[in-house]
């Protein structure tokens, strides 16, 4: 169990960050998923990483907490307003990889995505998160969330919208030209865009096929994904880590102790 510390620690940790409202809870949470994992190993059937069961056990204890602090939202109207079609002015974001104002972009993006990602509300937030930062395959996803793999898509791709509108919001905007098909037209290719970012491709962009518009909404979600990318755990606080493998240690007497009969 001390390797699972050192090994899923640090990105669980980073999970637990985004999806519980109340810093002070994080810790508590990612400590208690480690010993409620090392006290139900006998339970893990190994039909995923241990992992992604350590997920799937601290991803339930941090929305258990997370609806106790929720706030009501009408989250249908809040997707509305972010669909980017009916805009008749949005944030430009499809400028050259390598220019000065993609990299202004990207930076302010990941100055802004903690922020942002708490604009997005549940159950959108955690696909969202697991996805993004945890970088989990959709099937990995849908494991932990005790779902089916088509409802962490339409969860992804609506966080992932809600994200953008959260992300570009103090962004100037310009207005945009009309698009170039029909509303459903430009709606399939936003589809097979978030296929694309499902799977981790490129999503070939062609001039003489997607309008301007669409680039612009494109290289935006573009955009997020990146900013998620860049709050992957690499370190836990190393106070905690001590705290979770003492605490591990305490119980392994226990563990160990036969059964009364």
């Amino acid at each position: 169990m001390t390797v699972m510390v050192r090994e899923c620690g640090p990105m669980l940790h980073a999970v637990v960050q985004r999806i519980v409202r109340d810093p002070s809870a994080v810790d508590d949470v990612v400590q208690d998923a480690f010993l409620s994992a090392y006290r139900h190993w006998g339970e893990f059937r190994g039909d995923a990483s241990p992992c992604t069961w350590l997920h799937a056990i601290a991803v339930r204890a941090a929305l258990r907490r997370g609806r106790r602090e929720a706030r009501r939202r009408d989250v249908a109207r809040e997707y509305a307003r972010a669909m980017p079609f009916m805009q008749p002015r949005l944030a430009e974001a499809d400028f050259a990889a390598r220019s000065a104002e993609a990299r202004e972009l990207r930076a302010e993006a990941r100055e802004r995505i903690d922020a942002a990602l708490r604009e997005v509300a549940e159950p959108f937030r955690t696909a969202l998160v697991l996805k993004e930062i945890a970088g989990m395959p959709v099937a990995d996803v849908a494991a932990v969330l005790g779902v089916k793999e088509a409802t962490v898509k339409t969860r992804l791709h609506r966080g992932r919208i809600l994200l953008r509108a959260a992300l570009l919001a103090e962004r100037p905007r310009r207005t945009v030209p009309p698009a170039v098909y029909d509303r459903a037209t430009c709606v399939d290719l936003l589809r097979a865009k978030m296929e694309a970012l499902d799977l981790g491709v490129e999503f070939p962009v062609q001039d003489g096929l997607v309008c301007d518009r669409c680039r612009q909404v494109f290289a935006s979600l573009d955009v997020g994904a990146d900013a998620c990318r860049s709050l992957r755990g690499k370190s836990m606080p190393v106070a905690l880590r001590r705290i979770i493998e003492r605490a591990i240690a305490a119980e392994a007497p226990r563990a160990a102790r036969p059964a009364r009969a």
